[in-house]
């Protein structure tokens, strides 16, 4: 099984953590249990060694819901690509909206990876739990690797946490992918996950809209692009059908040659 992408992308990104003096405070945080950091906060101190505005682009603000909670869901291409738009867009869409943001996270850091099939780097579920606890208003865990025990339950957890956000007006963000792209281009439809068709389901159901992001590397490698689509729900359709339809309004955001199988489909 092929090295999982990640870990090409950990030492750049560690970098740039120890550039905005976070590093010191993360560890000692972690040590003692600390918890409800702001990740608002800490993700503009991260921004400012990526160059902000300069370096990653969102546009289509205007299409995040205001007074109420939004389900945005987003393409995974690589991490170094991944990590500062999300940043970014996280920012972004608090100050538009004041709303708390909210990001499902992977609790594990993969070793090997072809697409959903993973193995954990030993000991970093522990890590990314301890991490993810420092920020626990803004980041629910989900267990990625098949080979957990409670890999259904720890998801059917955090689909439970994610309504619980939405219903109070958050806005929760979600890959379908669920793991990094094969040369940042959409992953094959069977790879999809289920349970994000089913979440945008439940969301719909309550009057939640879903927001459609593509995220991307211009071909000069100089600047990122966020693009926020048009918000929409989901009617009448089963979870798989659904996924597929989150995901083809994400490729719609995309230029086509990073659509995957949902190339040709034009912007929806």
């Amino acid at each position: 099984m092929a090295l999982a992408p990640e870990l090409a992308t950990i030492g750049g990104i560690a970098g740039k953590f120890n550039r905005a003096g976070l590093v010191g405070e993360l560890v000692t945080g972690m040590i003692q249990g600390e918890t409800g950091r702001d990740l608002v906060d800490d993700a503009r101190r991260l921004l400012a060694e990526y160059g902000g505005d300069e370096f990653v682009r969102v546009s289509g603000l205007e299409n995040i819901p205001k007074g109420h909670g939004g389900l945005i869901v987003f393409n995974h291409p690589n991490s170094d690509i991944l990590f500062p738009a999300i940043l970014s867009l996280m920012v972004k869409v608090y100050d538009y909206g004041g709303h708390k943001p909210v990001f499902l996270m992977g609790e594990e850091i993969p070793m090997t990876q072809v697409f959903n099939k993973i193995n954990p780097v030993p000991g970093s579920i522990a890590l990314i739990r301890r991490f993810q606890h420092l920020y626990s208003n803004n980041i629910i865990g989900v267990p990625v690797s098949r080979s957990r025990k409670d890999y259904l339950s720890g998801r059917a957890l955090a689909l439970g946490k994610a309504m619980v956000m939405l219903e109070a007006g958050g806005v929760v963000f979600v890959s379908p992918e669920g793991h990094v792209e094969i040369n940042n281009s959409i992953s094959p439809v069977e790879t999809l996950h289920a349970g994000t068709g089913k979440m945008a389901i439940r969301a719909s159901a309550i009057g939640v809209s879903v927001v459609p992001v593509g995220i991307w590397e211009q071909e000069d490698r100089e600047r990122i692009r966020v693009q926020i689509g048009g918000p929409f729900v989901i009617e009448g359709v089963g979870s798989i059908v659904a996924v597929r339809e989150l995901m083809e309004r994400v490729a719609g955001e995309l230029p086509e040659q990073f659509r995957g199988p949902f190339a040709n489909s034009g912007k929806l």
